[in-house]
């Protein structure tokens, strides 16, 4: 269901404030603490976070593919923040789905070029910021690097993790 909504929202959205809104749909389901309880306050006690770790890395892989496809500079500043927070505290997941998929959408709201829309930190903090998640990066590659190759596709062989380091690193 979310690989249709995507593409679906991919060919079927006219401007990119339809492909924004299901991000937020999506970022809603990714974050549930941000916007849903609002708009379901009776709701918000009763849901308990069960999705497995193949729904959560989809849910990320659609948003972030959502957000390859719009300008970061049309993006709302209030729907984004904290979402750098977010994906940087799921680097540390045991799951190599999930990570993956952290570090493909943190190194895409990166070359966004929009930092701001993303973090509640100020524009001179976000060389830190970035620096805090290179080290977070390099820190779960050397973990890792010994057991087995971290955030490796296994069909594919491809290490995001890596990528996204070597990215960022360039970025800098």
């Amino acid at each position: 269901i979310l690989g249709c909504l995507t593409v679906v929202t991919f060919f079927g959205a006219s401007n990119s404030d339809e492909t924004e809104s299901v991000m937020k749909l999506l970022w809603d389901l990714i974050n549930p603490g941000t916007d849903s309880s609002d708009r379901f306050p009776s709701m918000s006690h009763q849901i308990e976070r069960k999705d497995s770790p193949a729904v959560l890395t989809a849910m990320i892989s659609a948003w972030s593919f959502l957000l390859f496809t719009i300008d970061g500079w049309g993006l709302s500043h209030k729907n984004w923040q904290g979402a750098i927070t977010y994906f940087s505290n799921i680097l540390d997941s045991n799951n190599e789905a999930i990570c993956a998929a952290a570090c493909e959408a943190l190194a895409l709201v990166f070359e966004s070029n929009c930092l701001e829309k993303f973090s509640s930190k100020t524009k001179d903090s976000n060389k830190e910021l970035k620096d805090d998640i290179i080290k977070q990066l390099r820190s779960r590659l050397s973990e890792t690097g010994n057991e087995r190759i971290s955030s490796q596709d296994p069909r594919t062989g491809f290490n995001s993790a890596s990528a996204a380091l070597d990215f960022l690193e360039v970025l800098i």
